[in-house]
């Protein structure tokens, strides 16, 4: 006899295509953010590293309007930094802890959209509810999650994804039935806000048409054209997004075609590999880094990229092919690429492997394991799921052991790069910022002898040497630097180092080069101010100091000799202008 309407309960209602009660996914919710304080309790103390000393409130915005925080790209990413720089100033236990918090969710949508998958797969209750629970443990858990929950500048990425999942929450919880204008709305919006968090979530439109063009059935139109609304709506969206996109990679110097010695098609090439890369680390991940030493295929027969393409290749293939009878490892894989595609394909970016990267990508490989569980169903299928999320559990303690002490993260980037040298130069800075730069010595030499002829290895080892009181040695190290190459900073520091030195003429040519190589540099501007208020000429250090600001209002070196000269009169006076 079938149960009275007022007798089912709101997730058997959900199960048989009714919406999903929110006191289940906020259940999960709690319960993930208890276990996350466990797993990323060691990090939680942790200073900023790495990027997060180019954010905002690390560079003198903490008195600035909010305004001035959202002008710049990403302004729904600056506002939560806002909001805990107003909450917490530069404590970082504030940052780490939203950090922590947007992943929680992301957990329990990870687990309303996997749910609601598996129904539109045809799976039954119990195990949808096993699949759904053990697929956001594992979410919950992964290794892979780290840096995007305990680097505070990889907070774009799970900041994004939020986004990303809350609007496919709303696009699948649709009963079946066509999308209604209201919904629709809902969900652009939602895309709108993801692309003001971080570019690449832009995927999210492909995940929508996969979505509708996979379910019911694989490679149907019917979805399509129920949902025709959406697409309707969403298409101003996407070429809105693909615009924004395309300015920021205009100006940034890390990212688009206009990366230096990374052509599309190399760029191509190497991350043929790198996906590779990313399922090892998600089926077994060791080997992780802050900053991967991930050299890049210059042909097809470099370090194997040709292979890794043809099985790419077939892989997709055989996915196609077999997409009826494996829909979920089929549409999990195609997923897989989708959400991979911004930071995988053609458009050259610096670095080649991030690990945050993978965040919402390793949802799509949860489905493929799915498909893997369902043919192999037993009764000990949750016993095995439990046992695998308690040993991502383990690592991913432990890896956040590494986060809570940024010198032991360093150290370990440093000990596997052969091929690069920035991780010696980060572990250096941290070990001098500590003043230990005696203990930077032995992972130098080690690296000079991997890599003589690096950039990074020579400043690392001038700025140790100047921590350990030998200037001579480390002017000696800076100026092999700039024959290596000659940029505006390497040119900074050696005319300070020549400065305190008391070479005042070599000092400010160094620093008169470092403005020529780059005009829009503030530091440089700022630098040779101080050498020409140094000298006495007020005029000279005056316009270095506004040139300073121009390019940086919170440049506070400039800002403090500016205060300096206004103090003594110079600023007003016909010479200073």
């Amino acid at each position: 006899m079938a149960r009275p309407q007022s007798e089912v309960s709101p997730l058997g209602k959900w199960a048989a295509g009714g919406v999903l009660s929110s006191r289940h996914v906020l259940w999960l919710v709690l319960a993930a953010f208890i276990i996350g304080l466990f797993l990323y309790g060691p990090a939680l103390g942790g200073g900023f590293v790495f990027d997060d000393e180019g954010l905002p409130f690390r560079r003198g915005f903490q008195d600035e309007p909010i305004a001035s925080w959202l002008l710049g790209v990403r302004p729904i990413l600056m506002f939560t930094y806002w909001l805990n720089s107003a909450a917490s100033g530069n404590d970082p236990r504030g940052y780490h802890l939203l950090n922590l918090l947007i992943h929680a969710v992301n957990t329990g949508l990870v687990f309303a959209v996997l749910f609601r998958l598996l129904s539109l797969a045809g799976w039954d209750l119990a195990r949808r509810r096993i699949a759904a629970v053990g697929g956001a443990a594992i979410f919950l858990v992964h290794p892979l999650a780290t840096e995007s929950v305990s680097y505070i500048a990889g907070r774009s990425e799970s900041l994004a994804a939020m986004f990303m999942l809350l609007a496919w929450v709303v696009f699948l919880n649709a009963s079946g039935q066509p999308i209604s204008w209201r919904r629709s709305t809902v969900v652009v919006a939602l895309f709108g806000l993801a692309v003001a968090a971080k570019e690449n979530a832009v995927a999210l439109v492909g995940v929508l048409l996969l979505t509708d063009v996979f379910w019911p059935k694989p490679f149907s139109l019917e979805r399509l054209r129920q949902n025709r609304r959406l697409h309707f709506l969403i298409a101003p969206g996407f070429a809105a997004g693909l615009a924004w996109v395309a300015r920021v990679l205009a100006d940034a110097g890390s990212a688009g075609f206009k990366v230096q010695g990374v052509a599309w098609y190399q760029y191509a090439f190497t991350q043929s590999r790198a996906i590779f890369k990313y399922l090892q680390l998600a089926a077994l991940p060791f080997g992780q880094s802050l900053d991967h030493d991930f050299p890049v295929s210059r042909t097809l027969a470099e370090h194997g990229a040709l292979w890794c393409l043809l099985a790419l290749a077939a892989i997709t293939a055989a996915a196609i092919a077999f997409r009826r009878r494996y829909p979920l490892a089929c549409f999990g894989w195609l997923l897989f690429l989708v959400l991979l595609a911004p930071t995988s394909s053609v458009v050259p970016i610096a670095d080649p492997l991030v690990e945050r990267r993978m965040y919402l990508p390793l949802f799509a490989l949860l489905l493929v394991a799915c498909e893997a569980v369902r043919r192999r169903w037993s009764e000990s299928t949750a016993a095995i799921v439990a046992v695998v999320a308690f040993a991502f559990a383990v690592l991913c303690y432990h890896h956040n052991q590494l986060w809570a002490h940024p010198d032991r993260l360093w150290a370990r980037a440093a000990l596997e790069s052969k091929q690069k040298g920035r991780p010696y130069w980060h572990l250096a800075e941290t070990l001098i910022a500590e003043n230990r730069c005696s203990e930077a010595v032995p992972y130098l030499a080690r690296g000079e002898r991997l890599m003589p002829a690096d950039y990074s290895i020579q400043v690392a080892w001038g700025k140790t040497l100047e921590c350990m009181g030998r200037p001579e040695d480390a002017l000696h190290r800076l100026e092999r630097a700039a024959v290596i190459r000659p940029d505006s900073r390497v040119y900074q520091w050696i005319g300070l180092l020549e400065g305190e030195m008391g070479r005042k003429d070599a000092a400010g040519l160094a620093l008169q080069q470092a403005v020529r190589l780059n005009p829009r540099d503030s530091s440089a501007h700022s630098a040779l101010g101080l050498w020409y208020e140094s000298l006495g000429n007020a005029p000279c250090a005056l316009r270095e100091y506004r040139a300073a600001l121009t390019s940086d209002p919170h440049n506070n070196e400039a800002l403090g000799g500016l205060g300096r000269l206004e103090i003594l009169g110079t600023a007003s006076a016909p010479g200073g202008q």
